[in-house]
């Protein structure tokens, strides 16, 4: 259920995020700001992330990838635009 998980306090204002049903990576964030376009988040993690036409980072669906691929896919951002959080709104990557 999505209805227990914090916002937390400290969220960008341009982002793109999701809700995940399960495990200790609840909410996904992009910071749209943030992003410089390199791709390599859609090219680890295709069905979690996707590109739009600004050449910005979004997510399609955060429960395409298991949260290995996830957080494979958040370190492979050049910027650390990509934000993960547990269900108590702490920041799980990047620390």
């Amino acid at each position: 259920m999505t209805d227990d998980i914090k916002t937390p306090d400290n969220l960008p204002e341009n982002l793109s995020q999701a809700i995940r049903k399960e495990g200790k990576i609840r909410r996904i964030v992009v910071d749209r700001t943030g992003c410089i376009g390199a791709r390599s988040c859609a090219i680890v993690a295709p069905n979690t992330f996707g590109i739009d036409d600004q050449n910005l980072a979004f997510v399609t669906d955060p429960d395409a990838h298991d949260e290995e691929t996830i957080l494979l896919a958040a370190q492979s951002c050049p910027v650390l635009a990509i934000h993960l959080f547990d269900a108590d709104g702490q920041k799980v990557f990047p620390e």
